[in-house]
């Protein structure tokens, strides 16, 4: 009965760990949605990522012409 008593409360432990582990990671996920989103809703508002692609296109055609 001890054993089993044991075994359980091992499992428990393990469960709470797991659980935490999926909640830290869905706060990792959150924090790197928003700061996404912010970059993409100031992007949204300047000409800089329209230029820079523009620039990297550019480069890349005179390499190869």
């Amino acid at each position: 009965m001890r054993a089993l008593l044991t075994q359980l409360h091992i499992r428990l432990l393990t469960l709470d760990d797991e659980g935490q582990t999926t909640a830290e990671y869905v706060l990792l996920i959150l924090g790197a949605a928003t700061i996404a989103i912010l970059v993409t809703s100031w992007a949204t508002g300047t000409d800089k990522i329209t230029s820079l692609f523009d620039k990297v296109l550019n480069s890349l055609i005179d390499k190869v012409a």
